[in-house]
């Protein structure tokens, strides 16, 4: 048994998430912002990957350059890739570290990862398209809380993310707001009016909703759900609706919730 596949997530706050197969989407991601927590140059071998330098002997023939003439760039390019390697394979259980046990460059090691978890462009095509058309087709249900709507909206989003199409702020807001079930409408038609409405950050446009919804919980939802909200929402409640740090607080929880 390899000493990197034998690594458990969670011992330690500097060992890197664990890849075990079903969980590459949420991994990707966090293996992104572990690299980069560690180094920029780490990251930089990731995306553009590492050669180690060569020089032409005097046959004309391309060879290893001898590590003493290395340069100062040469040899910290050489240590961000190896910095990366070692993230890479402590970062996986023993079937994934099958994977890239034997690859020495952390970019090739990267993209096989890509190639075995989200397949060849063509895949990534198809996979992207199946996403795109359940996010323009996801509703809120009359009975659903918000918070358990936007879960299933923010995994959508996550995995377009992951697989390279990115959604806006603004495209988000926009599918939140048409997605409401009736009894949003006189909430949804104040935000629109509000003059202030298309520059609204999300965070701000959730909270509103939130505490719209603890209010009108009781009408709607069980005891165990209004429970919920009113537990999500006591803090906008309490405090200035308006105040941009409370609510971005509240949605930051939420997507860090969400990559778990």
């Amino acid at each position: 048994m390899s000493e990197f596949g034998t690594s458990k997530e969670g011992a330690s706050s500097m060992r890197p998430p664990l890849l075990k197969g079903d969980n590459y989407s949420s991994w990707k991601g966090k293996m992104e912002s572990y690299l980069l927590a560690k180094d920029d140059w780490v990251w930089m071998v990731i995306e553009d990957g590492f050669t180690p330098p060569t020089v032409t002997a005097e046959d004309g023939s391309i060879v290893p350059k001898p590590k003493a003439q290395w340069s100062t760039e040469e040899f910290k390019a050489s240590k961000s890739n190896n910095k990366a390697m070692h993230a890479l394979l402590s970062a996986m259980d023993d079937s994934q570290y099958k994977l890239i046990q034997i690859i020495k460059n952390a970019h090739e090691a990267w993209k096989i990862l890509e190639a075995a978890h989200e397949g060849t462009e063509v895949v990534k095509d198809s996979k992207l398209q199946v996403l795109q058309t359940l996010f323009e087709t996801i509703m809120m249900e009359e009975h659903e809380c918000l918070n358990d709507f936007q879960v299933k909206l923010m995994d959508i989003v996550n995995q377009s993310h992951q697989l390279g199409d990115p959604y806006s702020d603004r495209r988000i807001k926009q599918k939140i707001m048409r997605s409401l079930p009736p009894r949003f409408e006189s909430k949804v038609t104040a935000l629109e009016e509000n003059v202030d409405f298309k520059k609204m950050k999300l965070s701000k446009v959730i909270g509103r909703l939130l505490a719209y919804e603890s209010i009108k919980a009781p009408t709607f939802l069980s005891p165990k759900k209004q429970k919920g909200i009113a537990l999500k929402t006591s803090k906008v409640e309490k405090e200035d609706e308006d105040s941009d740090e409370d609510v971005a607080q509240m949605v930051m929880r939420f997507k860090k919730f969400l990559r778990l």
